[in-house]
């Protein structure tokens, strides 16, 4: 009967020296899943947490700011005028901001020299102080003037911060994970939004100031979080995309595929930004219902929100962007439209959180899909373009909403006229299948590309 041989004490040492080796690289693997530093090619999602939560932030910032201005500033309006079509063409002033100070912003922060947190940071830093400033006068407004003053510095500052920031996305890190870093930056979008709107329906009773000064706290803490990216960025010593002088006319104008997103992200936009102008009046005022109600109503679709977002992420992975969009906006456009016959709450909340899923989805989406079309080194001038057709979209949601409000109180005087609001949103979301058609073979490109 044959026995292995006794190692000697040189194959001890060894295997002892390889034991460390290996602990001491799981150890440094370990530590740089929780250190903030650059993504590189090949590297695990689950290495650079970090640094999707320090880009992801902000997200949660602005998301909590403009939820609050959209939402509880109509609230706020209509005690300053009785029409919603002037509430609406106050809010829709959003969208006029949005036609040229994002495609300014997202071009010029692409043109700027140095690395990509230095192109951007200017542009960021410049906004958010005027949005705060917004946020903080609306609630005090005493009249229509100023309260139009107040929208405007808040539009102008965040459109200033919002491409240059949502471009770092695509600064920091490989195409391959666009679809999966929007879907965790979407998380943050919805918990900032629920928050917003939860709180925002408690707190408003209370002192009507409140929920607008926490939220003007809330973009000042998540723009400092952004800060330790500077201090990274000035270690690389290569950046992840070449970067060259842009030409957004080239872009919208080159591009068929660029044009079609903006399309169809425009009829998006105008659809979700006619509900969350309306949609607390439209349980307030057209249901009966208190605030709080209200409030309640919204947690519902905010939980489905932030469910939806990575689970959008997860499916496009597996089948594609274009094709999940394309799903998610028949159910969502569908869900929408027949929103129009309930007169009470309670059949609205049995298919509210599926709708509201197909939703979350359809808003997650589109950056991924920007990005992963445009050109290395225009994701300045990409996001800008997806804020100018955002602001399309924003300009006319909600004033059409609230002109279909004030034509229909007498045919649906049940709710007075609040009903209206629904296949006017519903009817652009299905418009944008015709649009995501002329995609699909790109999305299914992309997908196997991923």
């Amino acid at each position: 009967m044959s026995t292995a041989p006794e190692p000697t004490g040189e194959q001890e040492r060894t295997a002892q020296l390889r034991v460390v080796e290996r602990l001491a690289h799981g150890h440094d693997h370990h530590c740089q899943r929780w250190q903030l530093h650059a993504s590189r090619e090949g590297e695990p999602a689950g290495s650079i947490r970090l640094l999707l939560l320090a880009l992801g932030l902000p997200t949660f910032g602005l998301a909590f700011a403009i939820s609050v201005l959209t939402t509880y500033g109509p609230v706020v309006l209509i005690r300053l005028t009785d029409s919603p079509s002037q509430v609406g063409a106050l809010i829709g002033a959003e969208g006029a901001f949005a036609l040229v100070v994002p495609l300014l912003a997202g071009t010029l922060s692409d043109r700027l020299r140095g690395s990509p947190a230095r192109r951007r940071f200017p542009f960021v830093v410049a906004g958010a102080p005027l949005a705060v400033a917004g946020l903080a006068l609306l609630p005090l407004s005493g009249s229509v003037a100023l309260a139009a003053t107040s929208v405007l510095f808040f539009f102008v500052g965040y459109y200033l911060y919002y491409p240059p920031y949502r471009a770092l996305y695509a600064d920091l890190l490989p195409r391959r994970w666009y679809a999966r870093a929007q879907a965790g930056q979407a998380v943050l979008r919805g918990a900032g939004l629920g928050v917003a709107l939860v709180a925002g329906g408690l707190l408003l009773p209370v002192w009507r100031p409140l929920p607008f000064a926490i939220a003007a706290a809330a973009v000042v803490a998540t723009t400092i979080a952004l800060a330790p990216l500077v201090r990274l960025e000035s270690t690389r010593e290569h950046p992840l995309l070449p970067y060259e002088t842009v030409s957004l006319r080239r872009l919208l104008l080159g591009s068929g595929e660029m044009r079609t997103v903006a399309a169809a992200n425009a009829l998006w936009e105008f659809s979700f930004s006619g509900l969350k102008s309306f949609v607390v009046l439209y349980v307030v005022r057209g249901l009966g219902h208190s605030p709080s109600v209200a409030s309640a109503v919204i947690a519902v679709v905010a939980v489905a929100y932030v469910a939806g977002a990575p689970l959008a992420g997860r499916l496009a992975d597996r089948h594609g962007i274009v094709p999940v969009l394309r799903v998610a906006a028949l159910v969502y456009g569908a869900g929408l439209f027949a929103a129009v016959f309930p007169r009470t709450l309670a059949p609205l909340l049995v298919g509210l959180p599926f709708v509201a899923l197909a939703g979350a989805i359809v808003m997650t989406l589109p950056p991924a899909l920007a990005f992963t079309l445009a050109p290395a080194g225009r994701a300045g001038a990409a996001a800008g373009l997806l804020d100018f057709s955002r602001g399309l979209g924003v300009v006319l949601g909600p004033i059409v909403v609230g002109a279909a409000i004030e034509a229909f109180r007498g045919p649906l005087a049940s709710t007075h006229g609040y009903a209206a609001m629904w296949p006017v949103i519903g009817i652009p979301v299905l418009a944008s299948l015709l649009l995501l058609r002329r995609l699909e073979p790109r999305g299914e490109a992309a997908a196997v590309a991923r």
